[in-house]
């Protein structure tokens, strides 16, 4: 049996019932996620996880955030089933309008319409770094400096491929983290803020998704995560959308220490991906690690 028949034969296990059409979706790098059309015109989102308890934070997180972020006009996907005891852990969801940012673009971000959503995703990123968090179950490491630097140190050791001039790198990163971000408020952090985790359709934002890395954290993880997953696409396409982006987001970009933050979270994001096991594919873990070491040159 073809593995593609065998994988076909799961999903339809998944969703009870035959499917006529699985389109794989294109992005996101830590889970699989497959669209598949039931033999009556149905659309079910499957998502199969790699790690039970990230896939149960994410579900958790998604319950406790439906109507914060409905009050905000954000919609997210709504949990149909799930089964986090199978190997490997899985749920299904009802299908958002829209289609992630660079798919709806012709040209992917270097379309001339991509700085107008710029704008729009830092206006969303407002509304979500303004949510009440009181009662909310998110993962706090972030939000305390100290604790993410022990953590931080743990992470380096976990990465043998770092060289000691790359250690040393991460070592002034970890060592001026306290005195950047300290005595900042934590607000809600998506933790994946990309393009491709926000849909869209004609001008309008019609839904946010990937729930697993939200968290209580700095409010400049989310911009510094867009910033960073947005440079994938070249500087060019970068300079032309992040002063947009900033504007929406209401954040100054002559702040003193603006940057320094947003390098410093980038990496130390960056760092937790590589240093995590089982977050990411070995072939994706690679490329990180190509990111990471060229930001630490």
């Amino acid at each position: 049996m073809q593995s593609s028949e065998a994988d076909r034969i799961r999903l339809e296990q998944i969703v009870g019932g035959q499917i006529m059409a699985i389109v794989p979706g294109r992005w996101g790098f830590t889970n699989r996620t497959d669209i598949v059309t039931l033999a009556d015109g149905e659309r079910v989102v499957v998502q199969r996880y790699r790690r039970r308890d990230k896939a149960e934070y994410r579900l958790r997180v998604m319950q406790a955030l439906q109507t914060p972020l409905a009050q905000l006009g954000v919609t997210i996907p709504v949990v149909r089933r799930f089964e986090l005891d199978d190997d490997p852990p899985w749920a299904t969801f009802e299908p958002l309008p829209g289609l992630p940012v660079p798919e709806a673009l012709e040209d992917s971000l270097a379309s001339p319409r991509f700085p107008f959503f710029a704008r729009r995703m830092g206006e969303l990123l407002v509304g979500l770094r303004r949510l009440p968090t009181t009662g909310l179950p998110l993962n706090d490491e972030w939000a305390n400096p100290e604790r993410l630097t022990a953590r931080a140190a743990g992470w380096v050791k976990d990465v043998p491929e770092l060289s000691n001039g790359q250690r040393a790198a991460l070592a002034v990163v970890i060592d001026e983290w306290p005195p950047l971000f300290s005595h900042r408020q934590a607000v809600l952090a998506h933790g994946d803020f990309a393009p491709v985790n926000v849909l869209i359709d004609g001008d309008s934002i019609t839904g946010l998704v990937d729930f697993e890395s939200v968290r209580l954290a700095d409010p400049l993880l989310d911009a510094a995560w867009w910033a960073w997953s947005v440079g994938f696409h070249g500087p060019t396409v970068l300079q032309r959308a992040w002063p947009l982006f900033l504007q929406g987001a209401e954040i100054d970009p002559d702040k003193p220490q603006l940057l320094d933050r947003i390098s410093a979270l980038q990496t130390l994001r960056l760092l937790e991906l590589i240093a995590e096991p089982n977050m990411i594919g070995s072939d994706i873990r690679l490329v990180l690690l190509g990111r990471l070491r060229a930001m630490l040159a």
